[in-house]
């Protein structure tokens, strides 16, 4: 090829380069208005629908009840009564002494002090931005409260009455009004770490039962309890639990299960126990009967010295034996003997308003509030549908009452008792034999929850070990029992970091615990454990 053809080649291969990055350059805003546009209408999400919504269900009254009366000689358990706060606000600095007619004249007509001069003084400020930094009590740091000035002022009060005794000064809280009138008061150093030495005073309800469930009621229970757990004085709960795991690796995926049983130091609290027997007539007196056999020594072989218990019979509609919560002690286990043989099968059954009615129970946070529900799990009356059951109860009740089922005949609804106990830190049990001995399996089923040593337990994993967890909400853990959960992480994940946290009566324990996936043991088992569990979790919702 000459070199006239070979520089002609040249310069049109040039001339169409830059034709094209011209051409680029001048359409491409169009391009990506096209490409975005595109994007748009292939991810358009369908249109909102409107179902119509089901009526709410309605508040049962305990005292329009007209089904099993309470007996009248049952006793009453003991409440201790507060002491009531004084109608009249307490006028700090008034003196505890009678002054004479002239003296007192002459302090009305002095003159008052600037707040400002009044007001206590810093050697330093106190930060509280750091929450996570402990604070360090520094023994120079005091409040003092300014004198006034006499030659400003006029005289001081001991200069006409020298033997009027001032009342005693007590120091206030931090985040309190400081008084207006505080006159010539004394020095005092305070500790600035006092405030979160003292004890947070823990939340008791002032009745036992209330007539509705009222669920502004239920969220301060549930307030309560997260104000007892988030606290930073905590035990160490490593000391007091063993700890386990087993894996396996399945895809892209790696599953995981830990459990963990407590060590005997752990020392046991007391429970609230409340045995909800089924009096419906497609249970049948049969049953009935030997369940009301096994609630009697439910309460005498299952609770403890401390405990508190109550009954409950439901149909259509729901009966208390008692109006408060009742000791256990021979007294109130003989008239429960009394009311519970007064039971007899026959109506229908709401069963979602019967296991709601647990939410009327006021709990003490420190106290795990445990129900037993004996039922054939049938309900056909009020809210029918299980889905439905499962997710208003749970939603309401959020883990604030441990919900044990138990099931008189094979027919009972398994989904029923299987998933509400799952979502609501309980368990279930199902008998198959045969109707007469049909409370046979009872008291051997609730030994599980005889001995609470930690209630309301949460695992929070770090953020780096990209963990999914299920069961969200665990069950208490129980002396001679294990809690077990499963999760599972991305299989470049080699090793999972979580806290648990749970209270032990009125102490909240935390543990850190990390676990290297390659040195667990292997379970085949796990992925399809872990998707079982998923499951229930999503029926729950």
């Amino acid at each position: 090829m000459s070199l006239r053809k070979k520089n002609v080649l040249r310069w049109a291969l040039i001339l169409s380069l830059v034709a094209h990055v011209a051409t680029m350059i001048a359409i491409r805003p169009k391009i990506m208005t096209r490409i975005a546009t595109g994007f748009d209408h292939g991810h358009r999400r369908p249109p909102m629908t409107v179902s119509d919504a089901q009526p709410p269900v309605e508040n049962v009254r305990i005292d329009v009840i007209r089904d099993i009366d309470p007996l009248k000689d049952s006793p009453d358990a003991k409440v201790e009564e507060s002491v009531p706060m004084a109608s009249t606000p307490i006028d700090l600095a008034a003196p505890a002494v009678t002054v004479a007619p002239a003296a007192k004249a002459e302090v009305l007509s002095m003159p008052m002090l600037p707040v400002e001069d009044m007001l206590p003084t810093f050697s330093e400020k106190i930060s509280v931005n750091d929450a996570s930094a402990p604070i360090v009590p520094d023994p120079s740091d005091t409040m003092s409260v300014a004198k006034p000035d006499v030659a400003a002022t006029g005289p001081a009060v001991s200069a006409f009455a020298p033997d009027l005794a001032m009342p005693a000064f007590t120091a206030p809280k931090f985040g309190d009004d400081i008084p207006a009138a505080m006159h010539d008061a004394p020095e005092f150093a305070i500790d600035k770490t006092s405030a979160e030495k003292q004890p947070k005073e823990v939340f008791k309800p002032d009745v036992d039962i209330t007539t509705t469930v009222d669920e502004r009621i239920v969220e301060a229970e549930k307030s309560a309890v997260r104000d007892l757990l988030d606290t930073r004085d905590m035990a160490e709960l490593s000391k007091y639990v063993n700890i386990g795991s087993t894996s396996a690796q399945e895809g892209t995926w790696t599953y995981f299960k830990v459990r963990f049983d407590p060590k005997a130091e752990l020392p046991t609290v007391p429970k609230d126990v409340v045995i909800l027997l089924d009096a419906s007539g497609s249970i049948g007196n049969d049953r009935l009967q030997s369940c009301r056999a096994a609630a009697r020594r439910i309460l005498r072989s299952v609770t403890n010295t401390g405990d508190r218990f109550n009954l409950v019979a439901f149909r259509d509609k729901f009966t208390y034996a008692f109006k408060t919560w009742q000791p256990c002690d021979a007294v109130s286990f003989n008239v429960a003997d009394t009311w519970l043989g007064r039971l007899a099968a026959h109506g229908r059954t709401d069963v979602f308003s019967s296991i709601r009615s647990v939410l009327t129970l006021m709990r003490d946070p420190t106290r795990p509030l445990i129900a037993i529900v004996v039922t054939d799990g049938d309900a056909n009356a009020g809210v029918r549908t299980t889905s439905q059951i499962l997710s208003k109860f749970t939603a309401l009740n959020d883990g604030l009452i441990s919900v044990y089922m138990y099931g008189v005949k094979e027919s009972a609804n398994r989904e029923l008792l299987d998933l509400l106990t799952h979502g609501n830190r309980g368990e279930s049990y199902i008998y198959s034999g045969d109707r007469h001995q049909a409370g046979g399996g009872l008291e051997p089923f609730a030994q599980k929850f005889r001995d609470p040593v930690l209630s309301d337990i949460r695992v929070v994993f770090t953020s780096s070990s990209q963990a999914d967890m299920y069961p969200r909400r665990l069950k208490n853990l129980y002396a001679g029992d294990v809690v077990e959960f499963y999760g599972r992480v991305p299989s470049n994940v080699r090793e999972v970091s979580f806290s648990i946290k749970g209270l032990n009566g009125n102490k909240a324990y935390e543990g850190f615990f990390r676990i290297k996936l390659s040195d667990s043991a292997f379970d085949a088992s796990l992925p399809a454990a872990w998707r079982a569990e998923r499951a229930i979790d999503q029926k729950l919702k």
